[in-house]
Parts: structure tokens; C-alpha cells; sequence
């Protein structure tokens, strides 16, 4: 039964021109993509004393990183855990450090330079060194180191305790997949954000609803209109019969909405629509429809609440829960 419709607004006789401008080669030149060499010359340019010697400091732990593999053949677990810690301790000493940004700065320009991955400003300082030390490990080894480091520090572990906390967990993919108690309480808490953000976009979508039922009650304009309507609901697939006896759920992806959404074309000389179209979609697209205009309103929860139960009050209408 259709007992409300929405009414949309379109523009017509828009043109578009496609404007073909001369190259500003001033421009092109200071877009231009920088290559290598020129990276090179302004990191170069940047490097400070500290910086220098701190990325020097960095270079020691791959030569010890090449050592390991060359030199200790059994690859112990406890030999990875001990370098480990000495990585970790360097970001530490990094993040501590005054010269912190040019620091994370020139290491990402480093990794760049050895055709590394992109790798954003925005990642932890034990992501940087993990990707500048390790630089022939998989993409999955990069993250569990940098994720346990990560761990770590939020457990406050300190720089001389990090094999211990390795060897305490069962080692680094012990540590990734181990979910602590301040994770925990972090997960929950998102949890029940979203389950409350979902809850908030369900009863402003049903609020919009009856906010429409109430008004297309309410309101004494009519459009007549004797155009047949377009059906836009999919057709429902065949199934097999019932199973034990049961009746198949209902699918809103197959089901009438129960609007018509009419597309009309506002007359520039008039001021007036012209109605074009009718259409009925599925209740899924409906429903989805209805969310967009609810989150676009500007109105909250609780005043939209009242709005509409004002407005069914005043018209002895109720729509159903």
C-alpha cells in the first residue's frame, strides 16, 4: 500500500564545455616528479650532525642484522630476540630524541632510496627502523615486528627487558596475537561505540519514516499523476520448497518499498516541477535512502523524536513500531 512519496528536484539544459588550456610550464615544473637523484641531493642538504650520527648508529644494527645471518647458522630464536631488543631500544632512543622528526624524516627518505615500500609519515618510529634494518624480510615479518615493539612500549617494557618479554610470550608472533588487557578494554570500547552508532542510524532512519507516513497524512497537496509507475524491485530468485515446513524469510532486497519516489524537472519560466517518473524500489534501497536523508539532517535524535510524535499526535495518526 503506497501512502507517502518523496518528490526530487533535478536540473535541466545544464551544459558542459570542456576548456582546453595552454601547458603553464612554470607549473609543470614544480610538479614535476622528483627522481632519486634529486631526493638524494636535498636529504643531503638536511642532514644534520645528529641526524648523521643517529643514522650511523642505524647502519651499525644492519651490519650486525648482516652478521647474524653469516655468522650464527642455527638463526636461534633468542639470537633474533636479542637483536631485536637492541632495534627496539634504537626507536625508543629516537622517539626520545630532540632531532625525532629529521630523524623519522631522513629514514624515510632512506627507504625510498633503496626502493623500499611507500611508507607513510603517520606510522610508528619501530615501523621506520624495522623497515630500514630488516630490508629483506616479507611485509608480514615488518608487521609483527613493528606491531610487538608496538606492544611493548604500550606495556611499558623497557629497553633492556624486550627479549625477556619476547621469551615470556613464546616470541614475536606470540606477542602479535596476544590480545592484552588495555587491548581488550580498547576493543570493547569500540565495540560498543559501534553497536551504538548502528543503533543511532537505525531509529533516525525509522524516525524519518514516520516522519514521511505522518506527513503525507497531514498534507493536503497532491500531485496527479497517471503515468504507470517503474517497478525497480529485483525479481526474487527460485528456491527449493520449504524445509521443514517453514515459511522463507523475508528479503527487503526483493520486497516493494513502500514509497513512490517521483523524479520531477523544475520549468525555469514557471517555477513549477514537472513530474517525470514514478519509480518503486525495494525496501533495502528504501531503507538505505531514507539513512542518507537522516544523516544529513541537522536536527538530533531526541528533537526529530518529538517532531514526529508531535506531528502523529496532531493528526491521531500512529505508525507502527
Amino acid at each position: 500500500m503506497i501512502n507517502a512519496s518523496f518528490v526530487a528536484a533535478a536540473p535541466i539544459n545544464a551544459q558542459a564545455a570542456a576548456v582546453s588550456a595552454p601547458v603553464n610550464n612554470s607549473l609543470a615544473n614544480v610538479f614535476r616528479k622528483k627522481t632519486p637523484e634529486s631526493v638524494t641531493k636535498s636529504a643531503a642538504a638536511l642532514l644534520t650532525a645528529g641526524v648523521a650520527t643517529a643514522i650511523a648508529e642505524a647502519d651499525k644494527l644492519v651490519a650486525s642484522y648482516g652478521t647474524l645471518k653469516v655468522e650464527v647458522l642455527d638463526r636461534s630464536d633468542r639470537a633474533l630476540w636479542a637483536l631485536l631488543q637492541q632495534v627496539y631500544a634504537f626507536a625508543v632512543a629516537v622517539d626520545g630524541s630532540p632531532l625525532k622528526r629529521e630523524t623519522r624524516t631522513e629514514l624515510i627518505n632512506q627507504i625510498r632510496l633503496r626502493g623500499g615500500p611507500n611508507t607513510s609519515t603517520a606510522a610508528s618510529t619501530a615501523a621506520l627502523v624495522v623497515r630500514y634494518i630488516f630490508t629483506d624480510v616479507s611485509r608480514q615479518t615488518w608487521s609483527n615486528y613493528s606491531i610487538a615493539m608496538e606492544k611493548a612500549a604500550a606495556l611499558g617494557v623497557t629497553t633492556d627487558t624486550f627479549a625477556a618479554f619476547l621469551e615470556q610470550y613464546g616470541g614475536v608472533s606470540k606477542v602479535v596475537e596476544m590480545v592484552f588487557d588495555h587491548e581488550q578494554e580498547a576493543l570493547d570500547g569500540n565495540v560498543q561505540t559501534t553497536k551504538q552508532i548502528r543503533e543511532e542510524k537505525r531509529s533516525r532512519t525509522e524516525l524519518v519514516g514516520r516522519l514521511y507516513n505522518a506527513m503525507a497524512h497531514a498534507t493536503p497537496n497532491l500531485i496527479d499523476y497517471s503515468g504507470e509507475l517503474s517497478n525497480w524491485v529485483p525479481e526474487k530468485p527460485k528456491k527449493a520448497a520449504k524445509v521443514d515446513g517453514k515459511d522463507e524469510k523475508v528479503d527487503p532486497k526483493y520486497e516493494a518499498g513502500q514509497y513512490v519516489l517521483f523524479v520531477t524537472v523544475r520549468d525555469p519560466q514557471t517555477g513549477k516541477y514537472r513530474v517525470v517518473q514514478g519509480n518503486v524500489f525495494d525496501r533495502a534501497f528504501e531503507q538505505q535512502l531514507l539513512g542518507t536523508i537522516a544523516e544529513r539532517m541537522d536536527a538530533g535524535t531526541d528533537e526529530l523524536a518529538q517532531t514526529v510524535a508531535s506531528l502523529e499526535q496532531s493528526i491521531g495518526f500512529k505508525a507502527a513500531a
